[in-house]
């Protein structure tokens, strides 16, 4: 699997601003047990989602905080789970997106606020937020983190100004929705005696709930349940929440529904292939992209290969629909973390090499087709295509499972600015072939993929150049953007 930076997915603009969306939240209430071990399982399945900190809080009145830097096995270790009581808890899985990385900017963040504890956890990315801090501290606000969330909790404490212990579901909504409309977010708040979960109006991010003989449990994805038993999980809607106490749990809407713009880069990339989000599964997504591909960009080759892990699915049914078998000719050292989300360029290139090791006696004198999920900046795919002819491969035929990235997003993927991304650095298909040296590239089409996932509801705004907006479809340069296979 290549690196999401390099790999062709939303992406924000700006200096200082990164994006916040490569995050995973879980939470609730466990009716017998203490949750800490809830928590560390569920919490441990969305390590895909983040590898930079995690954190977790459990309480009621006064609760435990703890996070660092780490991945989740080694800040929540079994000994710090061991000696953690109560039976509520958030926590948090976090890749740097809108802030720092290091210690302090770890969620859960908590405070103190009318001699009350009051904690948030935030996938997702509000770039009201932004300019919301700007005048803040324009008025003497001090900030403890350059993240996102903390502005999301203090917009609330300054908006109710009263004890948490006294916050409402509906109020609380109320505030994310007049204030942060427009961003990407599922959010858990964790106030005295309750936990909150909200998901954004327009449904970018997803979040699931699962009621189940262990206790009530509110995730990013249902992956994270699978250790429950007796369970029925619900999909949260856009603008629904859940309000979860000891009394029970409700999901309430608190927010009228908007034009969808769910991220088509969660079944892309993002989630776990055995998670189910926005209606689909992953893994059979993914597999359709593949097949999709093939129709499209048809190869005479001896092999499929993928590009691990998120290019096994599309690698099937590229086979599937090709009839080309498929072999492993990369394998991924386990061990070694996804390279998108590490937190810089350098550690992201450097690593290829060490967790991808090409198998010779697969790949010699093949004909070889590589099926990544997407190429971002091309630097990982030039790597692999290296390594391939390296170890013998007569020809090399890379395919992307999805459009080229073409544009910046704004709901959380880390990738500074457009004239990172390849398909910006070359006028057509045939330089971003030239410069990752492969024999032949070839792209997913956009209209392949919303033939897979519809026309609306989707957002696909980092694979639409700004001259593919319908005013201006017929610009010279969007048809080069547009060009696909070279």
């Amino acid at each position: 699997m290549t690196s999401l930076c390099q790999k062709g997915y939303c992406f924000a603009g700006g200096n200082e601003i990164k994006f916040s969306e490569e995050c995973g939240v879980f939470g609730g209430i466990s009716y017998k047990y203490p949750i800490a071990p809830y928590i560390q399982q569920g919490l441990f399945m969305l390590q895909h989602r983040g590898q930079e900190s995690a954190g977790i809080c459990v309480g009621e009145r006064n609760p435990f905080i703890y996070k660092n830097k780490g991945l989740v096995m080694e800040v929540l270790s079994d000994r710090v789970i061991s000696k953690i009581r109560g039976r509520m808890g958030i926590s948090h899985v976090r890749y740097s997106t809108q802030g720092g990385s290091d210690t302090t900017h770890a969620q859960p963040y908590v405070v103190t606020y009318l001699g009350e504890k009051v904690a948030v956890a935030h996938n997702g990315n509000v770039k009201a937020a932004v300019e919301m801090r700007k005048n803040l501290e324009k008025q003497g606000e001090v900030f403890i983190t350059t993240a996102d969330t903390e502005m999301i909790l203090k917009k609330v404490i300054r908006e109710l100004r009263k004890a948490p212990s006294k916050w409402t579901f509906e109020e609380v909504g109320k505030v994310l929705t007049e204030n942060f409309t427009g961003g990407a977010w599922s959010i858990l708040f964790f106030v005295p005696g309750k936990i909150f979960a909200y998901r954004d109006p327009m449904g970018y991010r997803p979040l699931s709930m699962c009621e189940s003989i262990d206790g009530v449990f509110v995730s990013s994805e249902d992956t994270s349940f699978q250790m429950l038993e007796g369970k029925s999980v619900y999909h949260i809607q856009p603008g629904e929440g859940v309000e979860i106490s000891r009394d029970g749990f409700e999901v309430k809407r608190f927010a009228e529904e908007m034009p969808s713009k769910k991220c088509v880069f969660e079944h892309i990339y993002f989630a776990r292939p055995d998670s189910n989000v926005f209606g689909k599964n992953v893994y059979s997504s993914r597999v359709e992209l593949g097949r999709k591909c093939a129709l499209e960009n048809p190869i005479d080759a001896d092999i499929v290969i993928p590009v691990m892990d998120s290019g096994f699915a599309p690698a099937i049914g590229f086979s599937q629909q090709s009839g080309i078998p498929l072999q492993m000719g990369l394998m991924r050292n386990r061990w070694v973390g996804r390279t998108f989300i590490l937190p810089e360029q350098q550690m992201r290139s450097t690593g290829v090499r060490r967790k991808l090791t090409p198998i010779k006696e697969v790949l010699n004198n093949k004909r070889v087709v590589v099926i990544d999920d997407s190429i971002v900046r091309g630097t990982t795919s030039r790597e692999i295509v290296r390594l391939l002819k390296e170890s013998g491969a007569k020809e090399v035929h890379f395919r992307s499972a999805s459009p080229k990235i073409v544009n910046t997003c704004h709901w959380g993927v880390d990738i500074p600015t457009k004239k990172e991304l390849i398909a910006n650095k070359y006028d057509d298909t045939c330089g971003i072939r030239d410069f990752i040296e492969a024999d032949s590239i070839a792209y997913l089409s956009i209209d392949g993929l919303k033939d897979i996932f519809g026309r609306d509801g989707w957002c696909y705004s980092c694979l639409l150049a700004d001259c593919e907006k319908p005013e201006n479809e017929n610009s010279t340069k969007c048809a080069k953007l547009s060009e696909s296979v070279c």
